[in-house]
């Protein structure tokens, strides 16, 4: 769970950072800057989750998601609020809408302050009614403290606690073709990192292998970085370390919480969406014929050859489906390995030895509508062949 925390983290600053120039909420399918079309990409495993960002903004009915059955006549002092440091600046939020009826909401700000200074404050503050701490995680990195609601069982979450970058670039010196010269880095973490691969020379660390950054060139020796005189790896890491103190302290808090709504959501009623193309080189479009829509494709291209998982949605029978697969095949001379009953569906094993392709092809009832049945394609190409 340590990577995810970390990674989510750094893209809502993302996030948060390329929404500045939004100058509305951003909500449901309106949504059109980079943040929220990454924010998108994240939650893509949820098809059914609404998605709306808020830039420099709490969630508009964040209140009512943390007080059920609120009223207008409610007392503000009854009212469950999210605690937030003094000093501290929100950037944005975003709040999640899932298909089972739960909430998801995130909260970004920014505040003075080193990041264990603000990790003992925010245990402090998650630990009082109407919250409670429950547990935590703390290294140099990033710190977490989860917590609960002790008001309702149905709301939990999690504050992330990160240094932030106190300057926006470094300086490096290096010596290139007899010159000594001083380069100036951008630093995009709280202990900085120079993008490129180094090796131990008698007088310095030589560039072996630059990854990103232009201004380093290969066959610089790095002699310094900061005021911090560089010979070798255990240096560098101590400079990197010593520029992780310099000018004032800055840390990102993010919150997350999770409220399980008690209102029971009705199901949606499935949309059959528009067909998807099928991939160049897709071996077998004789097994996708006009009753079947093309829902869902992946594909991968490895060293022994291609690989593709293909969903298509029919609304005929899955006896219908399968027989006219059998016939589809033994058209094509393609070889039915095995034909088997699994529950209700029915799941063909088929090769082309010729062409070295093999195939699995699932045919079932539709979970999501049991108007419609599924067939799922499974196939793979050796590579070397057609």
């Amino acid at each position: 769970m340590r990577r995810p925390f970390l990674a989510l983290t750094l893209l809502l600053l993302l996030f948060v950072a390329a929404c500045g120039d939004a100058e509305e909420p951003i909500a449901g399918t309106e949504g059109g800057n980079i943040g929220d079309r990454y924010l998108r990409l994240i939650e893509v495993r949820d098809i059914g989750a609404s998605l709306f960002v808020y830039e420099g903004e709490l969630p508009p009915n964040l209140a009512e998601l943390l007080n059920p059955g609120m009223t207008a006549d409610t007392p503000l002092e009854d009212l469950v609020s999210v605690p937030v440091p003094e000093g501290a600046v929100l950037l944005g939020s975003y709040h999640i809408r899932r298909r089972d009826g739960a909430n998801e909401i995130w909260l970004a700000y920014d505040m003075p302050g080193s990041d264990v200074d603000i990790e003992r404050i925010e245990h402090d503050l998650m630990d009082q009614t109407p919250w409670q701490v429950t547990g935590g995680q703390s290294n140099e990195v990033f710190a977490i403290v989860s917590f609960q609601s002790t008001v309702s069982g149905d709301i939990e979450g999690f504050v992330t606690i990160q240094a932030l970058p106190s300057t926006p670039s470094f300086t490096v010196t290096v010596e290139r073709d007899g010159q000594t010269l001083e380069l100036e880095l951008a630093r995009g973490a709280f202990i900085p990192e120079i993008d490129a691969r180094f090796r131990e020379l008698r007088d310095g660390l030589e560039v072996t292998d630059v990854l990103s950054d232009d201004q380093l060139h290969e066959g610089d020796l790095l002699v310094a970085v900061g005021d911090v005189p560089v010979v070798d790896q255990r240096d560098l890491f101590a400079a990197f370390r010593a520029l992780g103190v310099l000018g004032e302290p800055r840390s990102a808090l993010l919150y997350r919480l999770t409220v399980v709504s008690p209102v029971t959501v009705e199901d949606r009623v499935f949309v059959l969406p528009a067909a998807r193309p099928l991939p160049e080189g897709f071996p077998a479009e004789f097994l996708v014929s006009d009753d079947l829509s093309v829902v869902d494709i992946s594909w991968d291209s490895q060293t022994s050859g291609e690989i593709y998982q293909i969903r298509l949605l029919t609304e005929r029978s899955a006896f219908d489906v399968a027989e006219d697969y059998r016939d589809a095949l033994a058209s094509a001379g393609w070889n039915l390995v095995s034909d088997e009953a699994q529950g209700f569906g029915t799941v063909l094993n088929f090769e082309d030895a010729a062409n070295g392709v093999v195939g699995i092809a699932s045919i079932d009832q539709f979970p999501d509508d049991e108007e419609l049945n599924s067939v799922i394609l499974q196939i793979q190409v050796g590579r070397g062949t057609n």
